[in-house]
């Protein structure tokens, strides 16, 4: 397992960017609290993120949404990313072959491609239970899932 420093983890949690928020919830429907929730869980996930294998999963796609609209905010996010990663914090979506890749291997054999997911998957429930507890695999594998759904982004976008 990957060691993590608790000290950054606890600094990542203290960031505050009200304009990252109220963009946030001019995008989408949702409270500030709310807002400010996802915007926490987005931290926690960046934390992680620092691990090999670590990705974002259908399941997390609102905490993908946040991401988004912090790196809008340029400065802000340049500025954030070197106090917390000493370096620019790149986000970066699967490329075209990546993609091109996944399809073939899910046309050719869907079974093996679902257990490879679902095995890279069981791989960042456990670096997320290793490094952030029980409470944040059930928030995002059981209740993320639901509340924030494709379905019930593409709901709450304005």
């Amino acid at each position: 397992m990957q060691l993590l420093e608790k000290d950054q983890l606890l600094g990542l949690l203290q960031f505050e960017n009200e304009d990252m928020l109220s963009r946030f919830t001019d995008m989408f429907d949702v409270s500030e609290d709310e807002a400010q929730d996802i915007l926490q869980e987005t931290l926690k996930f960046l934390y992680i993120s620092q691990i090999p294998g670590t990705f974002i999963p259908d399941d997390l796609l609102i905490v993908d949404e946040m991401w988004h609209n912090m790196i809008l905010f340029s400065p802000q996010y340049h500025e954030f990313s070197q106090k917390h990663f000493q370096k620019y914090f790149h986000h970066l979506p699967a490329s075209k072959k990546e993609k091109d890749e996944r399809k073939r291997s899910l046309e050719a054999d869907p079974k093996k491609a679902r257990q490879d997911y679902l095995n890279k998957l069981e791989v960042l429930i456990s670096i997320t239970y290793d490094h952030l507890g029980e409470d944040t695999v059930r928030k995002w594998f059981q209740e993320y899932p639901e509340k924030y759904s494709k379905a019930q982004i593409k709901a709450l976008r304005k």
